[in-house]
């Protein structure tokens, strides 16, 4: 992060903030790191993060999908102006609520200036706690990945971006390697100047995405 001059931020549900605890552990975050969110609720994380109310239905995918944690990395890099977003939605446990989901299931989507990567782990039933420490490693080694999947032509034209501040515009989505456990692709932002005011209450983030295969 340092050497890249970028700066992160954090969008966590089950995890409860650890992740930016984990984060802030490190003597001299206040360089790198902006801020987080914990959005435990359906409600906050539409609110907070512009998370479409439509992806909680039970048409939907739910709380706990791929959909879900890259919305959330979406508009906590939005809102937050940094370079990299977090994004961490699963079930600890030690039971699954109203989901029929399994006790153990994480979904965490990292997004690196105009590169995305989510990935589904299931850890199985272990102790609610053990379950959060497990998502969060997890978070963690997922965004040293989407590093070191960077091409150094995509960092180098990363690097010149100079308002990471701008709205999201559309996804393009590559099909090569997607699935249901895991999504890769490329985010467009728009750098009209005029976007950049708009506020995220105005920006429908899910609307913008072609989600289908």
């Amino acid at each position: 992060m340092k050497k890249r001059g970028w700066t992160i931020s954090t969008a966590e549900s089950c995890t409860g903030g650890l992740l930016a605890s984990l984060l802030t552990d490190i003597s001299g975050a206040s360089s790198w790191f902006l801020q987080g969110w914990v959005v435990y609720t359906n409600e906050s994380k539409s609110r907070e993060l512009g998370v479409a109310k439509s992806s909680f239905e039970e048409s939907g995918e739910g709380s706990v999908s791929n959909k879900v944690a890259v919305q959330m990395a979406r508009g906590a890099r939005y809102k937050s102006g940094s370079n990299v977003s977090v994004a961490i939605t699963g079930i600890a446990g030690p039971a699954a609520a109203d989901s029929d989901k399994e006790v153990g299931r994480v979904h965490v989507a990292v997004i690196a200036e105009d590169f995305f990567l989510a990935r589904r782990m299931d850890f199985g039933v272990n102790d609610r706690l053990d379950n959060k420490r497990s998502f969060a490693s997890f978070a963690l080694r997922l965004t040293l990945e989407t590093f070191d999947r960077l091409s150094s032509e995509e960092i180098k034209k990363s690097s010149s971006n100079n308002n990471p501040l701008d709205s999201p515009k559309e996804d393009k989505s590559s099909d090569e390697g997607h699935s249901s456990e895991e999504w890769e692709g490329v985010i467009a932002w728009d750098s009209d100047d005029d976007a950049i005011s708009l506020s995220l209450d105005k920006v429908d983030l899910a609307s913008l995405t072609d989600w289908d295969e």
